[in-house]
Parts: C-alpha cells; sequence; structure tokens
C-alpha cells in the first residue's frame, strides 16, 4: 500500500475526503483486499483511540476573522503620517534631514587628480628633453632597444 493509499485512508476515516474521492475509494475497498484489510486495521486503530478532542478553533473561524478585517479595512485611512507616533514622525524628519546634509557634502568632495596616460607623459619628456638627446625630434633609443639591437648585433657577429 503506498503512502497516498494511507494519506486517502486516513482522510476518508476522519470526513475529509470530498463525496466523489470517498464514493472512490469506498469501490476500491470492495475490489482491493490487501486495501480492504489496511482500512478496517485503520478503523480498529481509531475507534480503540477513543473520541477525537474537539477542534480548538471552530471551523470557518479565519474565514470569519479575514471577512471582518476587510470591512474594518474599507472605513480605515490608508497609512499615513498622521497616524504614526510622534516619535516616529521625528525620526523619519532627523533621517531625511541627514540625507540631504550627506548628499550636499558628497558634491563639494574633490576627485582625486588624474594621473597622465603614457603617451602624454612621453611627449612631455620629448618636450623637455635637454639637447643633443633628440635624433630627428624623437628621443634615443630606450634602454630596451639598446638591449634588443646588441642582441641583434650579437647573432649577427655569430653566423
Amino acid at each position: 500500500m503506498s503512502g497516498h493509499d494511507r494519506e486517502e485512508l486516513v482522510r476518508l476515516l476522519a470526513g475529509e475526503l470530498p463525496r466523489e474521492q470517498a464514493a472512490a475509494l469506498r469501490a476500491r475497498l470492495a475490489r482491493e483486499p490487501e486495501l480492504a484489510a489496511a482500512w478496517r486495521r485503520l478503523e480498529g486503530a481509531w475507534r480503540d483511540a477513543g473520541p477525537v478532542p474537539g477542534a480548538p478553533v471552530p471551523p470557518g473561524f479565519a474565514g470569519e476573522v479575514m471577512a471582518r478585517a476587510r470591512r474594518e479595512a474599507e472605513g480605515a485611512p490608508v497609512l499615513s503620517w498622521r497616524l504614526a507616533p510622534l516619535w516616529v514622525r521625528a525620526a523619519g524628519a532627523a533621517a531625511l534631514a541627514a540625507g540631504i546634509v550627506a548628499g550636499a557634502g558628497l558634491g563639494t568632495l574633490r576627485r582625486p587628480a588624474e594621473r597622465p596616460s603614457a603617451a602624454t607623459a612621453a611627449a612631455a619628456v620629448v618636450e623637455t628633453a635637454p639637447a643633443g638627446e633628440e635624433e630627428g625630434g624623437f628621443l634615443a633609443p630606450s634602454l630596451a632597444e639598446e638591449y634588443l639591437a646588441a642582441l641583434a648585433g650579437e647573432d649577427g657577429e655569430g653566423s
């Protein structure tokens, strides 16, 4: 017997199954002996357990509470600052003022100076290079270029 069948039997015993499902389950009880045996055991245990205690909340209670809340809400105003206690309104005003002051302070902050790009820095060096270090308007080859030229020269000599 599956867990679903067991659940259906308990719901039938408690009277929680709709009429159509209850009728279908009773028809299965007549056809399936294993299910019928499980039903008899469950029914006996239920009977031996004694009367079922009453529900702590009467049926339909939640629906009545919701209906009353809806009726009362129709006449009640929507959330408003007028309904808030004085201390809540004061805290809200203080938070608003602090936000305005903080926002105004952020507008006065200076941005950090931007670093010049490599191209800008190289152009500045070329313009300020002392006489004699320029060849045709450019700086003399860099250390890396001299190193690569030296390596190329060594490779050429060894061949």
